[in-house]
């Protein structure tokens, strides 16, 4: 803080020193060169001129390291030809002037020189025939080397994706010949085998010149993603021998997922194996057998290879046999008898029968009646292995043998209009399947049973229904009745007699009219014929 306010004080003191220092000192003569800051091609000459306003100098002279030849003077001027200038530098003009102190002032030459030879390279380099793997997410450095280009404060370096620009570095300004500008990089996913390049720009634009370009050649590289976990195995832990399942093996986060290789094997040799590529995620599925006698451990291995990276993972799959148990049902199996049910299967696993109670889940026994016709018995036998629980069933329908039954499906009567289609029905229950007769009681003709029949009064009557299987016989009579109403002719008859008189008027009366017709027309025509042929008599005329 004490600083500060004495800065007022010191920057008053100092500038009284030098209005006085000033004042002691003789007077410069005016002194120009011309072109003051020259811009020129590396290796070609520029003419530079002192001039001055002293009437009478006594010298005027250049003082430089490059090549100067006279190009004129005059009484208050002198020109030089600097040749082949191949770098910055400052010339002095000085004039000696009588009286006066020494008067001089500097050009600024600056050469210029387009970029060359530009080349990009990976770091570090890589000597090999194909393309480079990169990790995606790996930083990455790339180096550019320029030959040329100068004035340095004047050149960039621009790091190109095809054509978009990635990166634009400007380069030291004091540095060899050549340069060398790095690029760091992430690698993407969009970096791959995309064409990358370097180019140097040197503007001269503000300095009255153009602009200069020079691109290297393109440089490519692989990209590539893996993820860290291995590959996801879907393979049963069990195969039964004799059978046949499909496994499948893949692998998300891969890019690119098309440069990807996948292939599973089991014991050893290769599956043959479809392969669905699908995003990021390849897929590999194959059929994997067992033959009938095999049994045992068998190894069943993924590998996931993308550029440079590999991906394994194996699993067991053990081959197994279990035969399914058998269910067996002592005889005979009737309505009223006793029937025992039993589970047998292989040593190694457990057995029972759904619905079995008390210490023998593997028995059962009941006495068997028509209900349990058909009904399902289940036998289910249980294996343990490889910490799985594999279960085999099978099932047996109960086939309850009973003598034949007649009852709601066989009614007792039966009640019909005349003239109607009907059908006489009667069915009985039985096991095995009964065969059923509907017999007429007292007429000679009856209804036949099971066929549509149209009902006439002579189908009255009583049946007797019998129904006959291995087993028995079932009795059921049956009554049918018809009913029909009689029809009185005799008004139907006198009104069609009615009906004949009526018309025979009729026809008799037309008959009649149309012959007086035809008589007095045949009597008229004879009565003009006659007076047609009557001769025609004279008039007398009286005489003059």
């Amino acid at each position: 803080m004490q600083v500060l306010r004495l800065l007022p004080a010191l920057t008053a003191f100092l500038y009284l020193l030098l209005s006085s220092g000033a004042q002691e000192n003789p007077i410069k003569p005016q002194v120009w060169v011309h072109p003051p800051n020259p811009v020129i091609l590396s290796g070609s000459s520029v003419v530079m001129n002192c001039s001055t306003d002293c009437a009478n100098p006594t010298k005027i002279g250049l003082e430089t390291r490059l090549k100067t030849t006279p190009e004129g003077n005059g009484s208050n001027w002198k020109a030089w030809r600097l040749s082949n200038v191949t770098w910055d530098n400052s010339p002095l003009c000085y004039v000696n002037c009588p009286g006066k102190k020494q008067g001089s002032i500097r050009a600024h030459i600056v050469v210029y020189e387009p970029p060359k030879n530009l080349e990009l390279n990976l770091e570090p380099s890589q000597e090999q025939s194909s393309l480079p793997w990169i990790p995606v997410g790996q930083n990455i450095t790339l180096s550019c080397h320029v030959a040329g280009g100068r004035p340095r404060e004047n050149l960039m370096v621009v790091l190109l994706r095809g054509t978009q620009e990635m990166s634009r570095q400007p380069v030291p300004k004091n540095t060899l010949d050549t340069v060398f500008v790095k690029f760091w990089v992430t690698a993407s996913r969009e970096d791959d085998e995309a064409s990358f390049s370097c180019r140097a720009e040197l503007n001269l634009q503000p300095r009255g010149l153009m602009r200069y370009q020079n691109s290297s050649a393109p440089l490519k590289f692989y990209t590539f993603a893996l993820a860290q976990e291995p590959p996801v195995l879907v393979i049963p832990k069990l195969l039964e021998a004799g059978t046949k399942e499909q496994v499948s093996c893949e692998m998300d986060e891969l890019f690119p997922v098309e440069k990807a290789n996948i292939q599973l094997s089991w014991g050893g040799q290769r599956l043959i194996q479809n392969i669905t590529r699908h995003g990021d995620m390849l897929r590999a599925t194959a059929t994997v057998m067992a033959a009938k006698e095999e049994k045992g451990d068998r190894e069943l291995t993924c590998n996931v290879r993308l550029g440079n990276e590999t991906k394994n993972v194996s699993e067991d799959l053990t081959i197994y046999t279990f035969p399914e148990p058998r269910l067996v049902v002592s005889e005979p199996v009737q309505e009223g008898y006793r029937v025992n049910l039993t589970c047998k299967a292989d040593l190694t696993a457990t057995v029972m029968i759904e619905g079995a109670t008390g210490d023998e889940p593997d028995r059962m026994s009941l006495i068997v009646q028509e209900k349990d016709n058909g009904r399902l018995f289940t036998c289910q036998a249980t294996l343990k292995l490889r910490g799985e629980t594999l279960h085999k069933n099978s099932s047996l329908n109960l086939n309850v043998l009973f003598p034949p039954k007649l009852d709601e499906k066989c009614p007792g009567n039966w009640t019909w209009n005349e003239g109607t289609e009907q059908t006489l029905q009667c069915i009985a229950r039985g096991n095995p399947d009964p065969i059923v007769k509907c017999v007429p009681e007292n007429q000679q003709t009856g209804m036949p049973l099971g066929i549509p029949k149209t009902v006439t009064r002579a189908y009255s009557g009583t049946y007797r229904c019998t129904a006959n299987n291995s087993l028995g016989e079932a009795n059921k009579v049956v009554s049918v009745v018809v009913m029909f109403q009689d029809v009185d002719l005799r008004p139907i008859l006198v009104g069609i007699l009615i009906s004949m008189v009526a018309v025979g008027i009729v026809i008799s009366g037309g008959y009649l009219y149309y012959r007086q017709q035809r008589i007095r027309s045949y009597e008229l025509k004879k009565a003009q014929e006659a007076r047609a042929l009557q001769p025609i008599k004279a008039e007398a005329k009286p005489c003059p």
